[in-house]
């Protein structure tokens, strides 16, 4: 038996002694028992000399806490310390307790301590050199991954974008390298969306971007990716991201994804529970190895970026080489606009304003211009846009403001009545953006006497309609007592039915407007139609850019109240703008001598009696006078040849009506009772002091009517033919009618546009959430449709799309709505329908295509869609509902052609 039990005493202490782990026993103090060959092997570098009696002095250099550790612990038996790692010196003497990867190897020692009684300790020793080299690895690649991505999109950020485009640019340098693109993407006015809805809207904003960004790159569509290639979103700072497209096949590719970025990220967006609009520009550059960094492919992309937004944003533009020409010249410009401000080398100019009509003077409109001392003359078209761009917009416009306003008081104080009465300073984006503004303004009217009455401030449309901070400002602004005038109406910012929400005096038409007048009917009527509603409102118009007479008389006959334009004078310098205003004052000579003045008695003269019978006589107007008998007294010739063209005889009114009614000439009196139409008239007209009205005539022309009765019974009748006005009326209501349809009707297939078919969707829904009736919207993308213009040529894309929109609109209900939202996509409106209904009225329409090709189309050339579906329910909006639809489309063209995929609404939380 003893036999045994030794034999398993040295089987385990050769265990022990041959253990991959350090072992070591110690007394109550330290000293050393028992040691295995691991542990004094681990320990060796701590004892240069060999010596390891106390496991405490060993340790002391490396972890001198041990021993309050242990005295600590109090003796009790239990563990004293676990898993406390010992960094042992390096053969240069100092530790790796901040070792990297650029130092040599170095040794970590893992120890635990246990008291297993009062008079004894056991410790056990672990190299763990190699797994904390390899948790420093993780813990340096998470810190590397933390800096490469962007913390509020989740997207990689500039250095993995320039990571990227290095990679791109050396693989296209290769012999057989492949070209490569990147797209600089730029909200659009993106610092309104930061005021209107603070900064944590802005930040909601741009993670649906990136979120919207991600997804079209990862879709794999047929815009969105191409080929095998890698495209890596990327977000630089602020509101500006990248896509960096590798591998591209043609550069076609580039500028579809460009496109369906502008038109993915340009949907609306709803943050909290608000819409919200926004709209990006786009740079692409192409990449073939001639850039020599990856900073040089980003600048190429940002300047096209700049070229978009300059067009008008919510574009794409591909970079040039004149785009960096272009570039360059903005800068040399901005450098020496800036010395201009200070230098004293921008001056004032200023065009005339005229009332219609009388062209009396009304005002003048300060423009600023630049006198380079090299170059001459600069153009405002060249500066204007440079100052807006740099920031210096701010001190040229508060430049001109003074101006301004320091000329008008001279005028004031030097020409008297000849003075204008009104001086018109223009606002820049970058006063309205200045809270200070207001108080700007209220100085330069104190400092320099201008009354404010006097002050008129423009501000375009685009500006006044952006949002209710910049419509706070100009009604502060408004307060001072000055007018407000919106700039270049027509231009596409705002509508009439708008008009009256912004608070300004004066509507100004633009020249785009003007100029067409005489050539355009739908522009006579927009301008009309703009005279009334400012009419209305109370609001006076003036008419930008008139340069003809016949402008003039249009705009005369529309009512416009004033007019602008080189028609009635150019820019002019203060010394030439006062000889105007003096020369415009000045009486004119009459063109004939003037016949002598009535006497005192008021009675005219034979003379004028005589001149003005004849004039009556002879007149286009069909005049007549009755007398209180109502017997015909006088009728020109004009008169007699509508009324009563017998030589002899004074009849009367009656009488006249009667013979009218007989030979069916002169007035079209359309009754079967003359007699009742006589004591008709008599009872509900003629009773009237003055009468005006209408009326056909029997030859088919048409007549406008004044009579009046003086108190003494005497009567007057006028009567003009307005045929031709006529004419010109129910000309101008088709174009009106023609406007209006043009408003809500794609030009392309004349299906309902965008804009009226989710007008559609909103009352359709109201109707059918109030009855409790299912609605569904189909939203309709065809499937690569890009492969077909790419291939056949944007006439061809047209015919299937008019083609496929023709079918569409055959194959709905009169009750159902159905439009083009945009490219390739189209929104169906289907009412008192459940989802599956419209999967079956999609179905109908897909086999009809496929039983039936368009007429017309190239061989191979075949029409497929897909389909996103969604029902309404009781909590749906318009909004709500269709971005359903478009989360289902995303899905149907995610996972292939031809698919329909239905999102149900989400269950209320």
């Amino acid at each position: 038996m003893q036999d045994g039990v030794d034999n398993e005493l040295e089987a385990l202490l050769q265990f022990l002694y041959q253990s991959p782990v350090g072992l070591v026993q110690t007394d109550a103090e330290g000293d050393i028992t028992l040691i295995n060959p691991m542990a004094a092997q681990l320990l060796m570098p701590l004892a240069p000399g060999g010596q390891l009696g106390n496991l405490l002095d060993v340790l002391d250099p490396v972890a001198p806490q041990l021993r309050t550790m242990l005295s600590d612990n109090g003796g009790a038996p239990g563990p004293v310390c676990e898993a406390l790692r010992v960094h042992l010196p390096l053969p240069n003497g100092h530790t790796n307790g901040h070792a990297t990867r650029a130092q040599p190897s170095a040794t970590t020692l893992e120890l635990r301590l246990v008291r297993l009684a009062a008079d004894k300790l056991m410790a056990s020793l672990s190299d763990v050199s190699l797994l904390e080299q390899a948790e420093q690895r993780r813990l340096e690649d998470r810190l590397r991954d933390a800096a490469r991505i962007d913390t509020l999109t989740s997207l990689p950020n500039r250095s993995v974008a320039l990571e990227r485009i290095e990679a791109a640019l050396h693989a296209a340098r290769l012999p057989d390298g492949a070209a490569f693109a990147v797209l600089f993407v730029n909200g659009d006015r993106f610092n309104r969306i930061n005021v209107t809805m603070g900064q944590a809207g802005g930040d909601e904003l741009l993670r649906q971007m990136a979120a919207r960004l991600m997804g079209m790159v990862r879709l794999g569509d047929a815009v969105a990716r191409t080929g095998d290639g890698k495209h890596t979103p990327v977000r630089l700072s602020g509101d500006e991201f990248v896509v960096v497209m590798e591998d591209l096949r043609h550069p076609a590719d580039a500028s579809g994804l460009a496109a369906r970025v502008v038109e993915v990220l340009g949907k609306p967006y709803r943050i909290g529970n608000e819409p919200v609009f926004a709209s990006v520009s786009v740079g692409v550059t192409l990449g073939h190895g001639q850039q020599p960094n990856g900073d040089a492919v980003l600048q190429e992309a940002s300047l096209a970026m700049r070229e978009a937004k300059l067009a008008g944003g919510a574009r794409h533009k591909v970079f040039t080489a004149e785009m960096r020409e272009r570039a360059w010249w903005r800068g040399v410009v901005e450098d020496d606009l800036r010395q201009a401000v200070q230098a004293g080398q921008l001056y004032v100019v200023y065009q005339p304003i005229v009332r219609l009509g009388s062209m009396e003077a009304a005002g003048m409109e300060a423009l600023v211009r630049w006198n380079h001392p090299v170059r001459g003359l600069v153009s405002p078209a060249d500066f204007i846009p440079i100052a807006e761009e740099s920031g210096l917009i701010g001190p040229v416009s508060a430049f001109v403001l003074r101006a301004a306003c320091t000329c008008f008081v001279q005028w004031r104080q030097t020409l008297g009545h000849q003075a204008p009465g009104l001086m018109s300073v223009n606002l820049s984006r970058a006063q309205l953006s200045n809270p200070t503004l207001p108080d700007e303004v209220a100085e330069v009217l104190r400092s320099t006497g201008m009354p404010p009455a006097c002050l008129q401030l423009e501000v375009t449309e685009s500006l006044a309609a952006q949002d209710e901070s910049v419509q706070a400002r100009l009604r502060e602004l408004k307060g001072l007592g000055l007018t407000l005038a919106l700039d270049d109406f027509g231009t596409g910012y705002s509508s009439l039915a708008s008009l009256h929400q912004l608070p300004v005096d004066v509507v100004k038409i633009d020249r785009s407007c003007v100029s067409q007048l005489e050539s355009s009917e739908y522009h006579r009527v927009l301008v009309q139609a703009t005279v009334r509603v400012a009419r209305t409102l109370g609001m006076r118009t003036v008419a930008e850019g008139v340069e003809t007479p016949g402008q003039a008389q249009l705009l005369q006959a529309l009512q416009c109240d004033k007019g602008q334009g080189y028609l009635y004078g150019r820019p002019l310098t203060e010394a030439q703008a006062t000889d105007w205003l003096r020369q415009q004052a000045r009486p004119t000579a009459p063109a004939a001598p003037m016949p002598a003045a009535p006497p005192a008695s008021g009675l005219p003269s034979p003379f004028a009696c005589t001149r003005l019978q004849e004039l009556l006589d002879h007149s286009q107007l069909a005049v007549a006078v009755f007398d209180p008998q109502e017997r015909l007294a006088y009728a020109n010739q004009s008169y007699r040849s509508l009324y009563w063209d017998r030589p002899e005889g004074t009849p009367t009114w009656e009488e006249v009506m009667r013979e009218a009614y007989r030979s069916r000439k002169g007035l079209l009196i359309d009754t079967a009772d003359i007699d009742g139409w006589l004591t008709d008239v008599r009872k509900r007209y003629r009773q009237q002091p003055l009468r005006r009205f209408e009326s056909d005539i029997a030859d088919g022309r048409w007549l406008r009517v004044t009579e009046e009765t003086r108190p003494d019974g005497w009567q007057l009748c006028v009567s003009t033919d307005v045929t031709s006005l006529k004419s010109t009326e129910a000309d101008l209501r088709r174009a009106r009618d023609a406007a209006m349809l043009a408003a809500i009707t794609d030009p392309l297939t004349e299906l309902p546009n965008r804009r009226f078919v989710f007008e559609r969707l909103q009352s359709l829904l109201a109707l059918a959430q109030t009855s409790n009736r299912p609605l569904t919207v189909v939203l309709i993308d065809l499937d690569e449709f890009k492969a077909i213009n790419d291939q056949h040529g944007h006439a061809v894309g047209d015919q299937v799309l008019v083609g496929f929109s023709q079918r569409l609109a055959q194959s709905v209900r009169q009750r159902d709505a159905v439009g083009r939202i945009g490219g390739e996509e189209f929104l169906l409106v289907l009412t008192d329908t459940g989802h599956e209904g419209a999967l079956r009225v999609v179905n109908e329409l897909r086999s009809l295509f496929a039983a039936d090709t368009l007429p017309h189309l190239p061989p191979g050339v075949h029409i497929g869609f897909s389909t996103g579906i969604a029902q309404a329910d009781a909590n749906d909006t318009a909004d709500t509902l269709w971005q359903r639809a478009d989360r289902g489309l995303y899905r149907a063209k995610d996972s292939g052609r031809g698919r329909d995929v239905f999102v149900p609404p989400t269950p209320p939380t």
